[in-house]
């Protein structure tokens, strides 16, 4: 006689997805970290750190896009999967909002929405470090 966990496959990802997926998660929000430094310099004290704001951004958006499809390879739960499917959304809107010159003037959300990147970036770093916290990974909370 076979008992139904003996049936349904292990949906928890091996430690060392978690680990992998949590790393990078925080290169991604250390790049962020940086991004917005380097933007209080440009601003308030050498206009030449502009270009390495914008060479960081470039540098680093494919990550948003790796972390994406690596939620929905891994069987992660689903507020970790939408906070991973939301950074490539806020920086599609960072692009859009600093690159479509409009009457409304839509680059006025530029900062608020690199700030939610952030917000959200650090929540899904703190939800995959609760995540590999050994009594979650252990019983099957994830």
């Amino acid at each position: 006689m076979t008992t139904s966990s003996e049936i349904e496959p292990d949906c928890t990802p091996t430690r060392g997805i978690l680990i992998s997926f949590y790393v990078t998660s925080i290169i991604f929000n250390l790049c962020l970290i940086a991004q917005l430094l380097t933007v209080g310099v440009a601003y308030f004290n050498n206009p030449a750190w502009w270009d390495i704001h914008i060479w960081l951004v470039r540098g680093y958006s494919g990550l948003s896009l790796v972390l994406l499809g690596w939620s929905f390879i891994a069987p992660f739960s689903r507020r970790i999967r939408h906070l991973a499917a939301s950074l490539p959304v806020l920086l599609g809107l960072q692009f859009a909002s600093i690159h479509l010159k409009t009457p409304l003037h839509l680059e006025i959300l530029h900062p608020l929405i690199g700030f939610t990147s952030l917000y959200v970036s650090s929540s899904l770093v703190h939800s995959i470090s609760r995540t590999l916290s050994p009594t979650n990974y252990q019983n099957n909370q994830i």
